[in-house]
C-alpha cells in the first residue's frame, strides 16, 4: 500500500470509528443501561463506592455514562493480580452470583467502545491531527 492509500484507509477507520462509537455510547446510556442498572444493583451494596456514586451521579444522560464505566471498571478491574481485591473491597461486593450474560451487557459494548476509541484517535494521530 502506499501512502495515499494508507491515508484513506486512516481517514476511514477514523469515521466509522466515531460514528460507531457514539452510537454505541447513546445505546449503553438508553437501552442497555437496563441490564447495568441490573448489576449495579446486585453489586452496589451500601456505605461502597459505587452505592454512593449512583445516588451523586443520578439518572441523567451524563451519570448514567458514569455509572455505566463505574460498572465495568468493578467488574474487569477486580480481576487484576495484586490490586483486584483492593478495588473489589472498596467499590462493591458480588453478594450473589451474576450470570455471565449479564455482566457481558456491560463488558462487551464498553469493551468496544474503548477500541473504536483508540482507533479513532489513533487514525487521527496517524493523519497528523495532534501535530
Amino acid at each position: 500500500m502506499n501512502e495515499e492509500q494508507l491515508t484513506t484507509l486512516a481517514a476511514i477507520t477514523g469515521a466509522i470509528s466515531l460514528g460507531v462509537g457514539v452510537i454505541l455510547m447513546l445505546l449503553m446510556v438508553t437501552f442497555f443501561f437496563r441490564k447495568t442498572e441490573e448489576v449495579e444493583r446486585r453489586i452496589a451494596t451500601p456505605g461502597k463506592y459505587l452505592d454512593d456514586m449512583r445516588i451523586v451521579w443520578g439518572n441523567g444522560p451524563i451519570g448514567r455514562w458514569m455509572r455505566v464505566s463505574y460498572v465495568y471498571v468493578f467488574l474487569v478491574f477486580r480481576n487484576l493480580p495484586r490490586i483486584g481485591t483492593r478495588i473489589e473491597s472498596r467499590m462493591g461486593d458480588e453478594n450473589e452470583a451474576i450470570p455471565l450474560s449479564l455482566k457481558l451487557w456491560v463488558v462487551v459494548p464498553f469493551t468496544v467502545y474503548a477500541i473504536l476509541m483508540f482507533l479513532f484517535f489513533f487514525s487521527g494521530w496517524y493523519l497528523g491531527a495532534f501535530d
